[in-house]
């Protein structure tokens, strides 16, 4: 008889003992982070000056979905161009889920940069409904002159 039958251990339970210490000695995946801080973090690095990172970035934001929406659309008042930028895209990308966007959408077209009120502009393209855009708000709205002078 093995020394575990002497000290009284069924021979049956030892797979089972080896088993529980092999998992209790695997650490524990780790939480995820909240969504609120991730969509924080990915606005955050769409100051990246690259912007192919920016368009990566704006699509993983587009992933979150709706969720992101607030976020971005206080990220069109950033000071850098290249964040304002890459959150008129992502909304562009979250689609009509992002609808409640378009007023800021619309006061961000005479943004100075030209890139931003061209992503803007393709943000709107995308979440403006056909027809009549009921709740919008757009009628009520004037839009900004062009910077150029041009309609």
């Amino acid at each position: 008889m093995g020394a575990c039958c002497r000290k009284g251990v069924d021979v049956r339970t030892v797979p089972a003992i080896l088993v529980l210490l092999v998992v209790s000695a695997v650490p524990l995946p780790a939480a995820d982070p909240p969504a609120d801080d991730v969509t924080r973090r990915l606005i955050a690095a769409l100051r990246d000056p690259d912007v192919e990172v920016r368009q990566n970035l704006a699509v993983a934001l587009a992933k979150i979905g709706p969720s992101s929406v607030e976020l971005l659309v206080d990220a069109l008042k950033d000071p850098a161009a290249e964040r304002r930028s890459g959150a008129a895209y992502a909304l562009a990308l979250i689609g009509p889920p992002a609808r409640s966007a378009v007023p800021a959408l619309i006061d961000a077209l005479s943004d100075k940069d030209v890139d931003v009120r061209r992503q803007v502009s393709y943000a709107i393209s995308r979440l403006v409904p056909t027809g009549k855009p009921p709740g919008l708000g757009i009628a009520s709205r004037t839009l900004p002159a062009s910077p150029g002078g041009r309609p």
